[in-house]
């Protein structure tokens, strides 16, 4: 499982998007997992604020796994033609996934920083080297960075 972190704010996103037809693209395992930094659910409360505050976002789009390009080809037809911007809420592997099924461009306000596991008690655990690990937190503030959804 790829573990992801939040490396934008909410206000930063916002002022890229201004002005640009917007999707939200977002895949339903390892984003969702990591404490809900994507999924359905975070995309569509991203595209709702983003409306709320003027930008024109006219899909929020979910893939059961964005690293399969098998299935992110076959959400194509989800993206509409006049899109300038996707938004990904994906890991990395995500990103390039959509860029190359869409050609269009895409922002990444997420970042992948490695592998990892659910813990049996529920954590979520990063593999920083070989029988070392730490908890996703931990390794979002040695980075300075979110464990939280954008919005």
């Amino acid at each position: 499982m790829m573990m992801i972190l939040r490396s934008m704010n909410y206000e930063d996103v916002l002022r890229i998007v201004k002005g640009k037809n917007t999707v939200i693209w977002t895949c339903g395992t390892c984003a969702k997992i990591c404490n809900g930094i994507g999924g359905q659910d975070a995309a569509d409360r991203l595209a709702e604020r983003l409306r709320k505050d003027g930008t024109n976002v006219s899909a929020s789009v979910s893939v059961s796994a964005a690293c399969l390009m098998s299935k992110v080809i076959r959400k194509e037809t989800d993206i509409p033609k006049d899109t300038d911007l996707i938004i990904s809420l994906t890991c990395d592997i995500g990103v390039e996934c959509a860029s190359k099924a869409f050609g269009k461009d895409v922002l990444a306000p997420l970042t992948t920083i490695g592998c990892g596991f659910v813990d049996t008690d529920g954590s979520l655990m990063v593999v920083s080297e070989k029988g070392h690990y730490d908890t996703l937190k931990n390794a979002a503030a040695e980075r300075g960075m979110g464990t939280d959804p954008l919005v």
